[in-house]
């Protein structure tokens, strides 16, 4: 335990990364309230339009973090070092969890701040980021074994999981009529990841698969990293 801590200490403190998340979350914020003030919308609507900007910072910090070591060719000192595979692996998803934490914050600040602050869904909306987490980050972490790219690793998540592919996937819940394929779609993880956040909560069947597919990611993750030669 006191080593993957120390390696999710190295994470953590790598330089700028924090002020970074930060900073980012903050001008996202500020431009947010300034364009509703501009179009003169309801304050109410900035959390809605925070939690869709959110999951591109997410995106981003988590494909940035996964590739770092392979982009800065620092990948043979990173995984041919003291600490294993398995405990690079718990420390970056448990990073993904801290960035998640950190942007859960600035969420619940900006309900307060558009008069939105519901205390009864307070826990489900910490619930839905922490197992976004687990879920995307896991699937990330198995393209990045695979690409080692942080733009082709970006790029790919942002495909499967984002706008056309989310758009497309809700068009056929309209228009097709096959139960069996509109099951597969709405259980889908392709489907389920943004839907659910951008609403900041999980129903209890859509969380179960969250976390069968984050463990099917890891499960894929750790056969292809444990026989990738660094």
């Amino acid at each position: 335990m006191e080593r993957i801590l120390s390696i999710i200490g190295l994470e953590i403190n790598k330089k700028g990364f924090l002020k970074k998340l930060i900073f980012s979350l903050i001008i996202i914020i500020g431009i947010l309230f300034l364009s509703i003030i501009i179009t003169k919308e309801k304050i109410n609507t900035v959390p809605a339009m925070l939690l869709k900007v959110i999951s591109y910072v997410i995106l981003a910090n988590y494909s940035v973090s996964l590739t770092e070591e392979f982009t800065n060719k620092t990948d043979k000192i990173i995984f041919t070092g003291i600490f294993t595979r398995s405990e690079i692996m718990t420390s970056k998803l448990i990073k993904f969890i801290y960035i998640n934490i950190i942007s859960f914050i600035f969420y619940e600040i900006t309900l307060i701040l558009s008069n939105s602050f519901n205390k009864e869904v307070f826990l489900n909306n910490f619930y839905a980021f922490i197992i976004y987490a687990f879920t995307l980050g896991s699937f990330i972490l198995l393209v990045s074994s695979i690409t080692s790219s942080t733009i082709i690793t970006g790029v790919i998540s942002y495909i499967l999981y984002f706008d056309l592919t989310l758009i497309m996937l809700s068009q056929a819940l309209i228009f097709i009529k096959s139960q069996l394929i509109r099951n597969i779609i709405e259980n889908s993880p392709f489907y389920i990841v943004n839907t659910g956040f951008y609403l900041g909560n999980y129903t209890g069947k859509q969380s179960i698969l969250m976390i069968i597919y984050g463990l099917i990611f890891l499960s894929m993750y750790c056969a292809i990293i444990n026989k990738k030669d660094i």
